[in-house]
């Protein structure tokens, strides 16, 4: 059996270390030095806690999700190992990190945040988040599945139906994100209407398109709506904002929105691939974590040209593979793919 606390070698680099962390349902990381005096006995504290947790797990009993991957960086060892809490974000000894997946959900700030009951309590939290939405209670939740399509068509379906299901409220594995975690501001949300979010983006594109009075703006994949209102009260009534999304229940949501919204916002039916808009009609292109799941981008950023003005702009907040990185198995199933 493994021991609890795992001791990053000089010779690890920082891609195996986040290749690990990327590996584990819950990973908790701490940075330590002898000269430390309580570091001491802060891990012994840590591997106490190896007795608080079991082997059950909702996706097998062969799969220990309760319990952490705990990988702790003696920085004063080597230079080499300091580089790594630094890489890591760890700039302060004792100081700690809680990834989940991959990423980090919980840093310590100052300190006074770095005890063993607070560690424990960070990551009774983490893994209550975790089981919330891991739980394999039916064949389609958020547990290994099969492979992902690699036809377009298909691709589209299965996009298409997954956002389809956020919609009405049915199971899925898609995460709600905060939207204050994502750059908003509450006058935003505000302005927007809480049925226009759905917590389905990974940033605020509105936060950098610099969108001005009597502009067009057109939101790719535009939900349900909350990036179009945002931009509709910026451009005014001398403005219009264009959202397209290819899921009808969704426009049908975002149209419901609008009743009671802005108007000069409609919603078109219609593939980012293939734009329902006239050449040369727009200034500014939003986007917010839409353009990944297209299996044809090269196409999606064809259309942008086409339908931008000279001198128009575009702003985008998605998700990217890092260069020469390899993408995790777990992202490669088609549930992560719907989103």
């Amino acid at each position: 059996m493994p021991a609890f606390l795992r001791y990053v070698r000089g010779d690890e680099d920082i891609s195996s270390i986040r290749e690990e962390l990327s590996k584990s349902p819950i990973s908790l990381v701490v940075a330590v030095a002898s000269f430390v005096p309580r570091c001491k006995s802060l891990l012994a504290g840590i591997q106490k806690l190896e007795s608080e947790y079991d082997s059950t797990s909702c996706c097998g009993p062969s799969v220990d999700a309760a319990k952490p991957n705990v990988i702790v960086i003696k920085t004063d060892l080597s230079d080499e190992l300091e580089e790594v809490a630094i890489e890591l974000g760890l700039n302060d000894v004792p100081s700690f990190q809680i990834y989940r997946n991959g990423l980090v959900m919980v840093a310590s700030e100052k300190a006074s945040d770095v005890t063993v009951d607070n560690i424990r309590d960070k990551l009774e939290s983490a893994a209550a988040d975790n089981a919330a939405g891991a739980c394999c209670a039916t064949p389609s939740s958020c547990c290994p599945d099969a492979l992902a399509p690699t036809d377009a068509s298909d691709i589209l379906k299965l996009v298409q139906k997954s956002y389809a299901n956020t919609v009405k409220g049915e199971e899925g594995c898609c995460v709600s994100v905060k939207p204050e975690m994502l750059g908003y501001t509450q006058e935003q949300l505000i302005k927007a209407g809480k049925d226009a979010n759905l917590g389905l983006g990974c940033g605020n594109p509105i936060s950098f398109a610099n969108i001005q009075k009597g502009e067009t703006v057109v939101d790719l994949g535009s939900g349900a709506g909350i990036d179009c209102f945002i931009a509709a009260d910026l451009v005014g009534e001398g403005g219009s904002v264009i959202g397209i999304d290819m899921t009808p229940e969704m426009i049908h949501k975002a149209r419901q929105n609008a009743k009671t919204g802005p108007k000069n916002v409609q919603f078109r039916l219609g593939e980012i691939e293939h734009l329902p808009v006239a050449d040369n009609t727009v200034d500014v292109v939003i986007s917010n974590c839409v353009i990944n799941l297209s299996p044809d981008k090269p196409q999606v950023f064809r259309e942008i040209y086409r339908i931008l003005q000279k001198g128009g702009r575009i702003a985008i907040t998605d998700v990217v593979i890092r260069p020469n990185k390899a993408i995790p198995q777990r992202l490669k199933s088609s549930q992560a793919l719907a989103c």
